[in-house]
């Protein structure tokens, strides 16, 4: 009955005992063992991953990502300004990119 099920390595998985599961299954239970990953929309993780910037190691710090804010939002804009000009909603494109200051 002791198995031994592995933490879940997920940066935003819970870890801790859950400790009436632990009596009832005679085991230290981990909190991450409930924990589910969130379910992320494909076009949303595209985007986030063209808003990560790649910065190559030199003679003084190994290569790093940087992922940034900005540009997530800016192309997050300017998807659903794509989005309402390819349905003719045209009025409401200028609207929004005007008020995240993107042009349409």
């Amino acid at each position: 009955m002791n198995e031994e099920v592995e933490c879940k390595t997920h940066p935003d998985a819970p870890h801790g005992f859950v400790r009436n599961a632990s009596h009832t299954e005679d085991r230290l239970v981990c909190e991450c063992e409930y924990w589910e990953e969130p379910k992320v929309n494909e076009r949303i993780r595209l985007l986030a991953e063209q808003a990560r910037k790649h910065y190559p190691s030199t003679e003084l710090s190994g290569e790093y990502w940087v992922f940034d804010e900005q540009l997530f939002a800016q192309l997050i804009v300017e998807e659903c300004t794509k989005i309402l000009a390819d349905n003719n909603e045209f009025r409401g494109c200028v609207i929004i990119g005007k008020h995240f200051g993107v042009e349409p």
